[in-house]
């Protein structure tokens, strides 16, 4: 799958919730996030604009908890944050992240956050409260084929536009590369 997606950091929350669901956004699940990113001497994903990840999630509403392993591709153009994903869940993200320990993978700063779920057809958005970097919205879609992306983008571009945002506003940096900065300092 390639995953369409947009960030913005975002200033007035409220606003942007009011503004999703005039659009016909519906809310689903509020679920707080735990991101482990990995990284090797053998293959240094930042360098390769590629991250490797186990999430941590819970649903807040139902306490169900589910653990994610995570590939993401390089970014496949320059304004968006478009690029290959391959998840699949593992029954259990402590012995996930063992195995990788023990492969040869150290682990990089966390990120943790508190995620928003709209839901409007098959576009996602996430309002995002990220610890230690505030808050931002991510808009998403999901597509299958290369062809698809021009368009995905454009829908994408169009909801900004409806939100009184616009794609200069976006950034293409990760949460974990923003977290980097900000201890950098």
């Amino acid at each position: 799958m390639i995953e369409v997606e947009v960030k913005l950091p975002v200033f007035r929350r409220p606003a942007i919730e009011q503004g999703l669901r005039r659009l016909g956004f519906i809310p689903g699940h509020l679920i707080k996030e735990s991101d482990t990113y990995f990284t090797s001497d053998f293959h240094d994903f930042m360098g390769t604009d590629e991250a490797l990840r186990i999430r941590e999630s819970e649903n807040l509403s139902t306490t169900h908890a589910v653990s994610f392993l995570t590939y993401k591709g390089p970014k496949l153009d320059s304004v968006s944050n478009t690029r290959k994903e391959l998840e699949t869940e593992v029954a259990d993200g402590g012995v996930c992240r063992n195995i990788l320990l023990s492969l040869g993978y150290r682990e990089l700063a966390p990120v943790r956050k508190l995620r928003q779920y709209y839901h409007l057809e098959n576009i996602t958005a996430c309002v995002d409260q990220v610890e230690g970097l505030g808050s931002f919205l991510e808009l998403e879609m999901l597509v299958e084929q290369e062809s698809e992306r021009p368009d995905a983008l454009k829908k994408i571009e169009a909801i900004l536009h409806d939100l009184d945002c616009r794609m200069e506003d976006t950034t293409r940096y990760s949460y974990l590369f923003m977290l980097q900065k900000q201890q950098e300092k």
